[in-house]
């Protein structure tokens, strides 16, 4: 029987410990707290978008693991944590016939920041944004920071708590 103590509870702290997934990332542990971000930086193909959906649960590390406010992430929990994390992708696609949904990468970041997720997870966009919106981005992952949410984003950008693969 599987137990989950964390339902209705914020998630206060990611961690990922000696995670090795393909030949992409290798032996990465790292730890993300409340109110911190952590930006992945790194050439394209070095692993960030695989490293995001490994954290997701979407596909599995092939060594060490990943917690979630010490909680381990399995095939059986993921979907439980998905329903504490905002999600930003590099881009969204649609099916076929689905026109009325809002696909601007800035649109989607504000919503995730203001969502109540505690749990934030940026990939950058596919495609490059003007300077001016790179900024926006920038400091709307700052705020979702001050105001308390962990953060993992894929931006080269910000300096502090990088993380190059």
């Amino acid at each position: 029987m599987l137990v989950l103590h964390y339902l209705c509870t914020e998630i206060m702290m990611l961690e990922l410990h000696h995670v090795t997934i393909g030949s992409q990332v290798h032996d990465l542990s790292l730890t993300v707290d409340a109110g911190q971000l952590v930006c992945l930086t790194g050439a394209q193909g070095s692993g960030k978008t695989t490293l995001i959906r490994a954290v997701m649960g979407f596909i599995p590390v092939d060594g060490g693991h990943i917690c979630i406010d010490g909680e381990l992430l399995t095939p059986q929990s993921a979907y439980y944590f998905r329903r504490q994390m905002a999600y930003v992708p590099q881009r969204l696609s649609l099916p076929d016939g689905y026109t009325e949904v809002n696909t601007d990468y800035l649109w989607l970041l504000n919503k995730a920041v203001n969502s109540d997720k505690p749990l934030l997870i940026i990939d950058e966009p596919q495609n490059t944004l003007p300077t001016d919106e790179c900024w926006e981005v920038d400091r709307l992952l700052m705020e979702a920071a001050r105001q308390g949410k962990t953060l993992l984003a894929v931006n080269d950008r910000i300096t502090q708590n990088q993380i190059r693969l």
